[in-house]
């Protein structure tokens, strides 16, 4: 069962300039969805100036509908990354007070903690006397009690 296609209902709708300043008039005005009564009193009001159909109206409506919105996101995003990268960099942060040290007026006074420091000697400098140590028999600085 083959079909055959007439030339006129394959063709790909043309809209003549008349046409197209009537649509985005159409538009300006505040027809962005016609229901199916207006698009029929377009379509018989267009097809003075050309071939037209009902469909061609519907799918212009929608498509125009559908780049105004995609123009106005490249523009909001070209906006967005205009302004993300052609500012200044924000100045450094201001050091806050409770952030800084405070200095210490004298050597003296002993800082702040919870007992005395001592200087742990991890590679000692003086010699132990035969070598190295008998690891059975307790240090001084480690005691159980």
């Amino acid at each position: 069962m083959s079909q055959t296609w007439s030339r006129s209902s394959s063709a790909r709708w043309c809209p003549t300039p008349e046409q197209l300043m009537i649509l985005e008039e159409m538009y300006r005005n505040g027809a962005r969805t016609p229901n199916a009564g207006q698009i029929q009193q377009m379509t018989a009001h267009l097809s003075r100036f050309g071939r037209i159909e009902g469909k061609n109206v519907f799918y212009w409506f929608q498509n125009h509908k559908a780049r105004e919105r995609q123009r106005l996101r490249r523009r909001l995003i070209g906006r967005h990354y205009q302004l993300l990268y052609s500012a200044p960099p924000p100045p450094p942060p201001q050091e806050a007070e409770w952030m800084a040290m405070p200095e210490a007026d004298d050597e003296s006074s002993p800082p702040a903690c919870h007992g005395s420091l001592r200087t742990l000697e991890l590679f000692p400098t003086t010699s132990t006397g035969g070598g190295l140590k008998d690891e059975s028999t307790p240090s001084s600085s480690c005691s159980a009690n």
